[in-house]
């Protein structure tokens, strides 16, 4: 913390303004060397222009630099930035003059953690600002600004706050045994705890929406040749990415295309029609779209007679394509390529058998895998101890089951993880956040 670190903190490559960021005591005092004032010449949050020179006095751009200082920035500590014109090359030799001028470059994620560790927001928060960053549709971005703003923090902080007046209260009994306190009868105390199991078990519910919406959708297409999946492909896409033939066999393969279905990024998969292949080519881009077509959230089995899959689970939508020529069998979802007909509720049934379902944006989401492992395992605990409660586990005991689940929650936000979650973490910033 007491090395003063620098970085891009824009986008690579042509630009109306590249950012150079730094962090650390020595902040203000190099951007204002750098643009030749002194640090007092830089008045805080205000916009000062000048011309960047590098250590050797040579020019290297007109700049705008602004001071932040301790405690109000990001970090926690100095910061300055210096806005210089777009371009690598020139971002570059912004940044290669502040790191000449004593500040050493930053680590990935380096600025957000630092200001983790000043308390300026939670993991759980940090985990929404890389959702921001990360979002590839407007819903995701919704969820991870949400995260970001702090709702995930303040519901799991309602849990602790719960549980951890369950556990003084246990605990109270097992410290002081010869105190009367029947007002903890053991079926109120296993009452409270499944009322705040069940709080975490609805969190853990909302991680395969989260999934869907941080991750997009993958939703393949098979069925027998010819039964339309190209043309269904295509119509579904809103525009011509797969070949459409009357010749059978047209796909040999699979064909991936990218759209965005209600603020729901999706990739849509056209595979092989299923057949007997003839040479070892087709046989070969039969395997790879089945094996494609395995990894999808979702299924579509296409067909055009009536004929359904082997197996109908709960991630195979069965639908029967060009309803225009053929009527369509009963328990399919009639569709049609040419006139759109059954489409939209074909898009609603897709994300609804991925886990996407529109309850507003007001639902605490829960994005990660970290935090759906730990919601988990309070859920666990709390259960194990409201069990014992119902069978007369010795309280001792009880506690050490509400402790567990208290350390999990706990580590959601941060108060008690590990340096290595940390890490793992923060190695998946980019290196100027």
């Amino acid at each position: 913390m007491s090395e003063t670190i620098a970085a891009i903190a824009t986008a690579r490559g042509p630009g109306g303004v590249a950012i150079v960021r730094i962090s650390g005591e020595r902040a203000v005092a190099i951007a204002a060397a750098l643009v030749g004032k002194s640090a007092e010449a830089l008045p805080d949050r205000r916009l000062v222009r000048g011309v960047a020179r590098d250590v050797a006095g040579a020019r290297l751009d007109d700049v705008l630099v602004v001071a932040m200082r301790a405690p109000r920035s990001f970090t926690g500590e100095d910061v300055a930035e210096v806005h210089g014109h777009g371009g690598v090359v020139n971002a570059g030799r912004l940044l290669r003059a502040v790191l000449d001028a004593g500040a050493r470059l930053a680590a990935p994620g380096e600025f957000t953690r630092r200001a983790l560790d000043a308390g300026r927001l939670d993991v759980a928060e940090a985990e929404g600002l890389l959702g921001v960053i990360e979002a590839s549709s407007e819903r995701a971005w919704r969820v991870a600004q949400a995260q970001l703003e702090g709702r995930l923090s303040m519901r799991v902080a309602e849990l602790r706050a719960a549980l951890t007046g369950l556990v003084a209260e246990v605990e109270a009994v097992v410290d002081f045994p010869d105190e009367d306190l029947e007002h903890l009868a053991a079926v109120e105390v296993a009452k409270r705890a499944r009322e705040i199991g069940a709080g975490c078990e609805e969190l853990v519910a909302t991680f395969r929406l989260g999934r869907a919406l941080r991750d997009g959708v993958e939703i393949a297409l098979v069925g027998p040749v010819n039964a339309g999946k190209s043309s269904l492909f295509n119509a579904l896409l809103g525009r011509e990415r797969s070949i459409v033939s009357p010749e059978p066999g047209t796909t040999r393969d699979y064909v991936e295309a990218r759209t965005e279905w209600g603020g729901v990024a999706v990739t849509l998969i056209d595979t092989a029609g299923e057949r007997v292949a003839p040479d070892e080519v087709e046989r070969r881009g039969l395997e790879l779209g089945a094996a494609r077509a395995a990894r999808a959230d979702v299924i579509v089995w296409v067909s055009v007679d009536g004929v359904g899959p082997d197996e109908l689970d709960a991630r195979t939508v069965w639908v029967q394509s060009k309803c225009d020529l053929h009527p369509a069998a009963a328990g399919t979802l009639a569709t049609s390529a040419v006139t759109g007909e059954g489409l939209a509720e074909l898009r609603s049934r897709l994300l609804a058998a991925a886990g996407v379902e529109d309850e507003g944006d007001d639902v605490v989401v829960v994005t990660s895998e970290r935090q759906r492992g730990l919601l988990a395992r309070a859920t666990a605990a709390v259960a194990r101890a409201s069990d014992g409660l119902d069978t007369g586990l010795p309280t001792e005991l009880v506690a050490i089951d509400l402790r567990e689940g208290l350390a999990a929650l706990a580590e959601i936000t941060g108060d008690s993880v590990g340096e290595d979650v940390l890490d793992a973490l923060f190695a998946r910033f980019c290196i100027g956040k």
